[in-house]
């Protein structure tokens, strides 16, 4: 075998892994990886999220490190800003014991926003222990956790006696986003 014949060989190889990796990519794209908590286990979690058209998935091409809550387009029955974020709790409730270091909000496959692990399994067990007054006071804090997808806060930190209101306007923003 001469030489040219080798590198030959070598480069039909090579285009072969360029092929194949792109293919993985393309249908991680298409699929949006592995569900983490599919919409039956998400109406098993609430009765409240029957014919709700959200999923956690985790991407295939990057296993255990991000992953993405994902609200889609109402099909079953129409939802609300609250029943997105009261999903959202709960999906932070249930992966609590998970391994990973963020977690990406997308409206239909499109990354928004995402909130770090560590920032997100506290929320998660706040909504579970009820550690809060109420659930409300866990709604206007989840923008203050929240970043954009170039790492900057999403919503600037409020002061003041107004900071509630401004809180709850991020957050009803921050839902109207998901919700488009």
């Amino acid at each position: 075998m001469t030489r040219n014949d080798k590198l030959l060989i070598l480069a039909i190889i090579a285009v072969l892994a360029l092929v194949a990796a792109h293919a993985f990519v393309s249908v991680d794209a298409v699929r949006g990886g592995r569900k983490v908590i599919s919409r039956v286990q998400l109406k098993n979690l609430d009765p409240a999220n029957n014919g709700i058209n959200i999923e956690v998935r985790q991407p295939w091409y990057n296993p255990g490190k991000e992953l993405a809550f994902n609200v889609g387009e109402p099909d079953e029955r129409d939802f609300d800003r609250f029943d997105v974020t009261r999903c959202l709790l709960q999906c932070a409730q249930e992966l609590g014991d998970r391994d990973f270091t963020r977690i990406y909000l997308c409206n239909k496959g499109d990354r928004l926003y995402y909130i770090n692990a560590p920032d997100f399994k506290q929320l998660g067990e706040q909504y579970k222990n009820g550690e809060t007054l109420n659930t409300l006071s866990l709604y206007v804090r989840l923008p203050q956790v929240t970043y954009t997808l170039n790492d900057s806060l999403a919503f600037p930190a409020h002061e003041g006696m107004l900071s509630s209101i401004s809180d709850a306007q991020d957050w009803n923003t921050m839902m109207s986003n998901l919700l488009r």
